[in-house]
């Protein structure tokens, strides 16, 4: 493990980036939003590049912010209406700028400063507690984020507690790009997500409610095939998740216990469509559809997940 300053924060503080290398692929991480920064895995003739979509310092970081790498929460994706119903009370939110709906958590968690935890030659542990009516959101939330490097994996724990009811559902937004940052779009690029299900969107990009078959739509990826067009839409309990690059021969499988994935393919982006996302996560604006999977975590309860990305050639 290695440390160096990635920049100073306008409050003051020095922020840093920690880079974990086990031999088999290296990662950076930097405590702004508790990011991964850099992930350097080898091609097929042995040769590392990095296939993360990062940022050169901290304050392009914080003014371009597209939460690269970042931790995105309380509630990762979208909340429609900016407003959500628990135990019979009515939250309202922090509106997106476009005004319908919350985005993100309103960027709470991908723009605050963890404390770096734990640090070892394999792992590192970021703490962060959102406190109580931060965007309309009840209860203080305490979250702790472990990274650790496992032979050719990069696996992420999530562990969080609340004081009172509260909703919460994270992720981690990396842009993937398996031929290396910088090498162009991603289009031709392969992927397979194995499920049966996506959620049909509104104008305002919010689910509709409705569950709709990949069959026969350009959502099939059941197979492995080029990513080819623009997405941004979550897949419903999916099995076998893998991302390939036919040109570096660099094969990405994720595993989670999560019950859903957004393939996002970075039309925010400064340079369009040059990395990928697939955001594991409860499915968005569940806290307004009765019949998504519920992101309700209960007061004195602790909520863990876990995401793991392994890499071959």
């Amino acid at each position: 493990m290695t440390k160096m300053l990635y920049g100073m924060h306008p409050n003051g503080s020095e922020v840093y980036a920690y880079t974990l290398d086990n031999g088999s692929i290296k990662a950076k991480f930097v405590s702004f939003g508790a990011a991964i920064d850099e992930l350097w895995v080898a091609d097929r003739h042995g040769t590392p590049a990095n296939i993360l979509i990062g940022h050169a310092d901290l304050q392009d970081r914080m003014e371009n912010n597209t939460a690269r790498g970042e931790i995105c929460g309380r509630v990762c994706n979208r909340i429609s209406g900016a407003k959500f119903t628990l135990n019979g009370e009515q939250f309202n939110l922090t509106a997106s700028d476009e005004g319908e709906f919350t985005l993100h958590g309103a960027k709470e968690f991908n723009t605050a400063l963890w404390d770096v935890r734990e640090v070892s030659d394999s792992s590192i542990s970021f703490a962060y507690a959102s406190a109580a009516g931060t965007h309309g959101f009840p209860g203080t939330v305490t979250t702790l984020v472990r990274y650790t490097l496992d032979g050719s994996a990069l696996r992420i724990e999530y562990e969080a507690t609340s004081d009172a009811d509260t909703i919460l559902n994270l992720t981690n937004h990396a842009y993937f790009n398996l031929a290396g940052a910088g090498s162009g779009q991603i289009f031709n690029q392969q992927l397979r997500i194995d499920a049966e299900h996506y959620l049909p969107l509104n104008d305002m990009l919010c689910p509709t409610g409705e569950l709709a078959s990949v069959a026969g739509t350009r959502f099939d990826f059941r197979q492995l095939r080029e990513i080819g067009e623009v997405y941004d839409v979550n897949f419903c309990n999916p099995g076998a998740i893998e991302a390939f690059d036919p040109a570096s021969g660099r094969r990405m499988t994720v595993e989670t216990d999560l019950p859903g994935v957004q393939l996002y393919t970075g039309e925010c982006l400064c340079e369009p469509f040059t990395g990928f996302c697939l955001e594991t996560q409860f499915w968005p604006d569940a806290p307004n559809q009765p019949s998504f999977p519920s992101i309700v975590l209960r007061a004195g309860e602790t909520w863990t997940s876990w995401t793991t990305f392994t890499f071959t050639t």
